[in-house]
């Protein structure tokens, strides 16, 4: 059912997340939604603020 709304939600232009970020629940969504280019983006952000990995490892971006 979450897939259902969440591919509504992005036809409209919306995102399935909001301030607090995407979140462990939707973290296997979030590929389907985003490219690859975007998911890299995330990543190298992630490396830059959290180089060693210590905060919140796996939970949404995986290496």
């Amino acid at each position: 059912m979450n897939r259902v709304v969440y591919d509504v939600v992005h036809a409209l232009g919306g995102s399935i997340s909001a301030e607090h970020g995407i979140g462990a629940l939707k973290r296997d969504e979030l590929p389907h939604y985003k490219g690859a280019l975007e998911l890299e983006l995330m990543r190298a952000i992630k490396h830059c603020l959290d180089p060693r990995g210590i905060m919140n490892p796996g939970k949404v971006l995986r290496p």
